[in-house]
């Protein structure tokens, strides 16, 4: 095999194997929500793409959580997580209100705008749902982080309602 194929054929297998990489992802799965009054039901499970800075891994489950690989789990990321609550009207997917992520020391912020307190400071189910995935993912994809903030409109906020 000459320099060019091999070239080539290295080029188009690194392709190849990207393209069928998953980046795991932590979601809920309601029924176990229900049966089990509201533990162990965060799952494990894979989505499309392989991920691996702070904004990539978090972009993509607000953004491809809908490809989910398990079935039986649903991204809470979107206006239906919050039919049951008053925050509903006018709500955009979370991922609309996504400003950023990253890591300071042992600490993973995520940036949104102050709409995202829609989803971040609802219902204690809700932010279950919400941040329970989101702090689960980050906890898989970067072993190395002890704590979740969230910054909204550049300040953290660490008061929820519920």
């Amino acid at each position: 095999m000459n320099i060019m194929n091999h070239a080539i054929w290295s080029f188009g297998f690194a392709l190849a194997t990207s393209a069928f990489a998953d980046t795991v992802v932590v979601f809920p799965d309601s029924k176990k929500f229900a049966e089990l009054g509201g533990r162990d039901f965060l799952v494990a499970s894979t989505i499309p793409g392989d991920f691996k800075s702070p904004e990539g891994v978090v972009a993509g489950m607000l953004f491809l959580g809908d490809q989910v690989r398990d079935k039986n789990l649903s991204a809470p990321f979107s206006p239906a997580t919050l039919k049951s609550s008053s925050h509903f009207e006018g709500a955009q997917p979370l991922g609309a209100y996504f400003r950023g992520a990253r890591i300071d020391g042992t600490t993973f912020v995520i940036s949104f705008s102050g709409e995202a307190m829609r989803y971040l400071n609802n219902t204690a189910g809700i932010q279950q749902f919400v941040k329970g995935a989101l702090e689960a993912t980050i906890m898989k994809n970067f072993p190395n982080i002890e704590t979740v903030s969230y910054e909204i409109d550049g300040e953290i906020v660490s008061d929820w309602d519920a």
